[in-house]
């Protein structure tokens, strides 16, 4: 969850006051990626998650180690999410092995005081309210959960239950970042699925959907797909839009006169516009109130040294964590921006299956159905409709450009966990769920896989397991085909 600069005061009157902020980067586009990974005591009776104080000792003795305070808090005490360095397109390797490297200092920290990383993207066996009695001591979580408001539950469960990867593009200009965003959306459905690690189990209760997808739904207008994709014609018309969606966006807590947090009772709500009459419409409160809009695919601000707002970035947030996850998200959306030949691929099998990006106001329809279909899977997983088609017969096709791409073509190796994936149909959950289908055997597993496991990117769940679903018939002729 991004942080604000609470000490920015300079007055935000209308469009014109931020605009130039999002006019993109130029040739300095990059990209990078943070991860957020859960980790838990494998040595307690019920897995007990770590601490407050065990998370200060992991995340100084990862910074100190890693440097530049790349490792940082979420809301809840059992999770650290891992920040990368952003770089130029051509220097993608150097984010993928910059990221594996602090992924490892951090999970080796934590190590040394006794804890391990949650094998799944979650903690299948923990509740939201659980997870949120271990509230960070900081001031923004404090005001936003500490207690949740109650028409604010929801959103405490999203953020305290969710785990994913985020990939930012700093996009070029606002045509390149509205071609990017609009084709990450309607692909949405698909990464959400073909990405997913969580177990067959949220909460502590059985699940036999996307329980990302199932907790992200609560965000509301503040989440999800913004009805502007469906409408804007140009990447300008997409961020005035944007600024008005922030500018009006309810607000549950803001800065007052002193920098400081002020949280509104329950059933109450204040926009950044109506902060005017307060003279509080502050460049602090303009982006607090654009940080806190999650949608799946959030144009988020790009800060100096000193933390002022000086560029945006579009963040694409439905990525699942495992083993590969972070590099393979890291390679497609970085392709899909920097190698139009892959892009303009894309775009034609999308429109195959009927999602023309050319006619966004066409896009909404079939985009609500896979949504839905990706989202109440019922242990389906890839075996669902995606526009005309099915999902895994657009994930044949896809892989097919993928080994095409000029981008990819350096990373190859990198991208064959995705592309045995695309080919089988053995997502990660998917193993997931044949292999741990009651709660005690994740719990099992969360306690004794070896956390090695994660030292290789170059492997998803299917190439791990393959002795273990080769005894099943189904699941060893899927095996042969990759």
């Amino acid at each position: 969850m991004s942080e604000v600069n609470a000490s920015d005061t300079r007055p935000i009157n209308t469009i014109d006051d931020v605009y130039e902020t999002y006019l993109g980067a130029k040739d300095e586009a990059r990209a990078g990626v943070e991860v957020e990974l859960a980790f838990f005591d494998p040595k307690s009776s019920d897995l007990d998650t770590m601490t407050v104080c065990q998370n200060k000792v992991v995340k100084n003795a990862a910074n100190a180690a890693c440097g530049n305070n790349f490792i940082r808090n979420e809301p809840t005490s059992e999770m650290l999410e891992v920040g990368s360095v952003a770089s130029k397109p051509e220097n993608l390797g150097k984010v993928l092995n910059d990221t594996q490297k602090r992924i490892e200092c951090l999970t080796q920290k934590a190590a040394d005081i006794g804890l391990k990383r949650s094998y799944f993207q979650h903690l299948p066996d923990k509740t939201a309210k659980q997870l949120l009695s271990n509230l960070m001591d900081v001031d923004r979580y404090q005001a936003f959960f500490g207690p949740p408001r109650d028409d604010m539950q929801g959103v405490a469960a999203y953020f305290s239950v969710c785990k994913s990867n985020q990939v930012s593009v700093s996009y070029k200009h606002a045509d390149h970042m509205i071609e990017n965003v609009r084709r990450l959306y309607v692909l949405t459905p698909f990464i959400f699925t073909v990405l997913d690690n969580a177990a067959p189990f949220n909460e502590g209760q059985r699940f036999t959907g996307n329980a990302g997808m199932h907790h992200r739904a609560a965000l509301g207008s503040r989440g999800g797909v913004p009805p502007y994709v469906f409408t804007a014609k140009t990447g300008e018309e997409y961020i005035n839009s944007h600024i008005d969606h922030v500018m009006n966006n309810p607000l549950f807590v803001y800065y007052n006169e002193e920098g400081k947090l002020v949280r509104i009772p329950s059933g109450e709500w204040i926009t950044f516009n109506e902060l005017k009459e307060k003279g509080l419409n502050t460049a602090t409160n303009y982006y607090f109130s654009e940080s806190i809009l999650w949608p799946d695919v959030k144009i988020a601000a790009l800060k100096d040294a000193k933390e002022k707002v000086i560029n945006h970035r579009y963040e694409a947030r439905m990525i699942g964590v495992g083993m590969h996850q972070h590099q393979t998200a890291a390679i497609l959306i970085a392709a899909l921006a920097f190698d139009p030949t892959f892009a303009r691929g894309v775009d034609r099998l999308l429109a195959e299956y009927g999602f023309s990006l050319t006619k966004p106001e066409s896009l909404k329809d079939p985009l609500e159905k896979a949504y839905k279909a990706a989202r109440e899977h019922n242990l389906q997983f890839m075996d669902i409709q995606y526009g005309n088609g099915s999902m895994h017969d657009f994930a044949l096709a896809f892989a097919d450009l993928v080994e095409k791409s000029y981008f990819i073509a350096s990373y190859d190796v990198e991208i064959t966990p995705f592309l045995g994936i695309c080919r089988t149909g053995l997502t990660d959950s998917k193993v997931n769920a044949y292999l741990f289908d009651t709660l005690d055997k994740a719990k099992t597993f969360q306690r004794e896989y070896d956390a090695a496991l994660f030292e290789n990117p170059l492997q998803s769940a299917q190439m791990v397991f393959e002795k273990e679903l080769a005894k099943n018939p189904a699941f060893s002729t899927l095996s042969s085909l990759i």
